[in-house]
């Protein structure tokens, strides 16, 4: 009967023995696998991070463009600087002549006022 219980005692024993070193093996697993994530999500927040930086410096340069674009598209600094060069407005008694790279036999004139299109080919 004593035979019993030391052999009861020692699974016993082996059994908590083992479970305990189970329990130790899957809480080295666990934290490891907490570290690692933790890892990867920080890696992962920097990359949002930058790419966020970039995105705003991106938007502020289309932003800079646009601008850009609306200030040579602006008429009124458009005739000013046509002034400057000595640029003005053509009358009805001077002529347009349009003189086409592909077409070389023709050319094409045309009156200022041209409100009746009227055209005369030389």
């Amino acid at each position: 009967m004593n035979r019993k219980r030391v052999s009861r005692r020692t699974r016993e024993r082996r059994m908590s023995r083992l479970l305990m070193a189970a329990f130790a093996l899957v809480l080295f697993i666990g934290v490891f696998a907490q570290i690692a994530m933790m890892a990867r999500l920080s890696g992962q927040n920097k990359q949002v991070v930058e790419t966020e930086k970039e995105i705003r410096a991106l938007s502020a340069s289309a932003d800079n463009l646009n601008l850009s674009l609306n200030q040579y598209h602006n008429l009124e600094r458009i005739a000013a600087r046509a002034r400057q060069l000595g640029m003005e407005q053509p009358n009805e008694t001077q002529l347009r002549v349009v003189n086409l790279p592909t077409v070389i036999d023709s050319t094409s004139t045309q009156s200022a006022d041209n409100s009746g299109a009227e055209e005369m080919i030389d």
